[in-house]
């Protein structure tokens, strides 16, 4: 029997169902005890359920319970067990609830008080001796077919985002493309791939007595794809079958087909890992909802919420999944720079089930949430989140061309990334993770970019830039906040948010750069910590033509000019001057470096990676500026990386560890902006806890300023659009002294 259909069917089990839990935990404690006797009764157990069998007064007793508050049945059952039966040395508590080391400190206290050995046998105990004889598996099987395999019949991993997904053929198909994508290897075509799920998800449901014609096969994957030409996916849909053949699709007399015995099971099993992990998910979502609305919603607005969320939240990666897609088909990546949801966050709205409700902003808490779940870290929200979305990517080149290899091969195999100083930053920001922290997003990213054989490459002038920043910090740390003019910059907000002292902030600085030759410091750090090398384009960006670089100063001038106007900034123009050659370098030196490659939007290997989403559109602005035709933008998000990490020509060399822990959105961290009056609150935390360890003042701080940055009130209001722009404005805009 599969373990994740037996830990589903623990988990289902309620106090209602008692006895039937008593009839399993029987099982298990007979086929390990030769000597055990059952006493449970209608008539009293006298606080056991059963004993190892002794000719007066047992000492070792047995106790089954499905009580969600165990150590009050624990407790209830000695205080019983000292009247009834004094002797007792062991109790053996049974449960189908998972209590693993919490129990530990339960154990200690009825040692020293009650004299009394305590043994949890919880949901894991059971999972791990499901297997270990015949007895075991058939006791645990019925329990299964009761409550499990009913909600397996009806179950549907994959939501109904969509109309044109919204067919039991699209469902299941989704639904085999996610379980197909987690079980083949990395280096297998994504046409095999797809095709391979789309045979097994049309014969769902079928055995060796239930089978389908050939005909009514190709019939039900027809259905989804109704634009594509028949003939030609029929071809695939052939060699899928000739493949699985082998394994997964049993042939019969008369061109019948059906699933496999085994895929089956395995197809169940999956459907059981879901569930499963949905539960684990909801409870990491409701987390996020008492953090950002500081508990301030009762349990059925908590519920309504979670539901609006959910939806929000895979609308959000089906229409993300739509537009790589339609960027990789059209050679167009400004769609993957907008992460203003709201549309479809007001959309949600509409048809939810919330309430007015006094000082309550539905759709800034929403607005927030979204953001919280899609940059999470928690392994519930990471992993089904990136599973969901490459299921969902994969469909969408599917529903643009039958072959899916052929569709992503129009990008680069190898690749020349240079990095902006908006990826920079946050990279060096992550280092301020905890130890027992994941690892940061764009740590991750830069990872499984060199792992996969990109170059990563930064331009003397973002070295500059990062190098400015850092001394912005620095003078910010040490002036008094009433004195300090415009928002805490970036690095020194991280820092401060990790829980750090204020005080130390310089003594981090060194961590990156010492003070004779900082810029080279920082270049050596970025070198052996990212495998990230300087290369200079100033030999490159004077051969692109005059008039692109003209064009370009012009734009990226009434830009600082703008950004001086809104966050009232006096800016020399020495300093503009600079900023701007910094980005006209990279990218015009890019597409200067583009001159000898291939000519189609993701055929070129040479990248300019940033942040900044106002560089997208920076073609179409050159189109209305220039007499000669500009040249395909050099520009790439970082989330068009990850997905192209994750799909593209690379993917066999991206681990699946790599993939599933791959960013579901690359967006700077916090919400909001530190505010003086956040900082003065940080070192006031910290005074209060300076007799713990720093990392107990660490923790603390930290978790202070997550709330007050997290609720929503009017400091985060702003929610989703504030951090996008800001961030690349912020950072540099604000180093006037470069």
């Amino acid at each position: 029997m599969n373990t994740k259909r037996f830990e589903l069917a623990l988990e289902r089990i309620q106090p209602s169902d008692w006895r039937e839990f008593e009839k399993l935990a029987s099982t298990f404690l007979a086929s390990e005890f030769e000597v055990y006797v059952s006493t449970a009764s209608n008539s009293g157990d006298g606080g056991r359920d059963g004993e190892l069998y002794s000719t007066d007064d047992p000492t070792v007793v047995a106790q089954f319970s499905v009580t969600e508050d165990w150590k009050e049945k624990i407790n209830d059952t000695v205080k019983r067990l000292n009247v009834t039966f004094p002797n007792a040395l062991v109790l053996i508590y049974m449960t189908s609830r998972e209590i693993g080391a919490l129990g530990d400190s339960l154990k200690k206290n009825l040692r020293k008080n009650h004299g009394i050995s305590l043994d949890i046998r919880d949901k894991n105990w059971f999972c791990e001796r499901l297997n270990l004889n015949q007895s075991n598996q058939i006791k645990a099987e019925e329990l299964a077919i009761g409550f499990v395999d009913p909600i397996l019949a009806t179950y549907e991993i994959i939501p109904k985002v969509s109309a044109e997904l919204s067919t039991p053929e699209s469902i299941a198909a989704l639904t085999y493309l996610n379980l197909q994508w987690q079980d083949d290897i990395r280096d297998k075509g994504l046409t095999k791939t797809a095709f391979e799920a789309m045979v097994r998800s049309a014969l769902v449901g079928t055995d060796g007595h239930n089978r389908i014609t050939k005909d009514e096969l190709c019939s039900r994957i027809f259905k989804i794809f109704p634009k594509h030409s028949t003939q030609e996916l029929s071809i695939h849909i052939e060699k899928a079958i000739k493949k699985l053949g082998k394994t997964v699709v049993k042939s019969h007399p008369n061109n019948e087909y059906s699933l496999s015995h085994e895929d089956t099971i395995k197809f169940n099993e999956f459907k059981a890992e879901k569930i499963i992990a949905e539960g684990q998910l909801k409870s990491a979502i409701e987390k996020i909802i008492l953090q950002i609305t500081s508990s301030s919603l009762d349990k059925k607005e908590i519920q309504d919420v979670y539901q609006c969320l959910r939806n929000v939240t895979e609308k959000v990666l089906f229409e993300r999944s739509q537009s790589f897609a339609m960027a990789v088909e059209s050679g167009n990546l400004s769609a993957l720079a907008d992460n203003d949801f709201k549309s479809t966050i007001m959309q949600e709205i509409s048809i939810s089930k919330l309430k007015k409700k006094k000082d309550v902003d539905w759709l800034s808490i929403l607005k927030v949430g979204i953001r919280e779940i899609l940059l999470s870290d928690n392994q519930s929200i990471q992993q089904h989140l990136r599973s969901l979305a490459d299921s969902y990517t994969l469909m969408a080149f599917l529903q643009i061309t039958p072959d899916v290899q052929k569709a992503v091969e129009k990008m680069f195999s190898n690749g020349n990334l240079w990095l902006d100083t908006t990826i920079i930053l946050p990279l060096i920001s992550e280092t301020l993770l905890n130890d027992e922290e994941k690892v940061g997003r764009f740590t991750r990213m830069i990872a499984a970019a060199t792992g996969a054989g990109l170059r990563l490459y930064v331009t003397d002038g973002v070295i500059e830039e990062v190098e400015r920043h850092m001394n912005r910090c620095l003078t910010c740390s040490r002036m008094p906040n009433r004195d300090w003019n415009g928002s805490i910059p970036y690095l020194l907000e991280r820092y401060i948010f990790s829980g750090r002292s204020l005080h130390s902030f310089s003594n981090w600085l060194e961590n990156f750069r010492g003070p004779s030759r900082p810029m080279d410091d920082i270049f050596d750090y970025l070198l052996h910590e990212f495998s990230i090398h300087k290369r200079s384009l100033q030999d490159e960006y004077p051969k692109t033509s005059e008039e692109l670089r003209s064009a370009l100063l012009l734009i990226w001038n009434e830009r600082y000019i703008r950004r001086r106007e809104k966050y009232n900034f006096d800016i020399d123009e020495m300093t503009i001057t600079r900023l701007i050659n910094h980005d006209i370098e990279c990218y015009a030196g890019v597409l200067a470096l583009r001159n000898q490659e291939r000519s189609s939007p993701f055929g070129y290997s040479s990248w300019w990676l940033t942040l900044d989403k106002q560089t997208f559109d920076l073609k179409r602005k050159l189109q209305d500026m220039m007499i000669e035709t500009p040249p395909d933008s050099p520009v790439m998000s970082a989330d068009f990386l990850v997905n192209y990490l994750a799909i593209g020509p690379l993917r066999r060399k991206v681990s699946k560890h790599e993939e599933a822990n791959l960013p579901l959105l690359m967006m700077i961290d916090n919400a909001t902006k530190l505010t003086p009056e956040l900082v003065v609150e940080a070192e006031s935390i910290r005074k209060k806890f300076l007799n713990l360890p720093e990392r107990m003042i660490r923790r603390n701080v930290r978790d202070s300023l997550d709330k007050a940055k997290s609720y929503i009130g009017p400091i985060s209001k702003a929610g989703m659009e504030s951090g996008f722009d800001d961030f690349a404005d912020l950072i540099l805009t604000q180093d006037s002294d470069i």
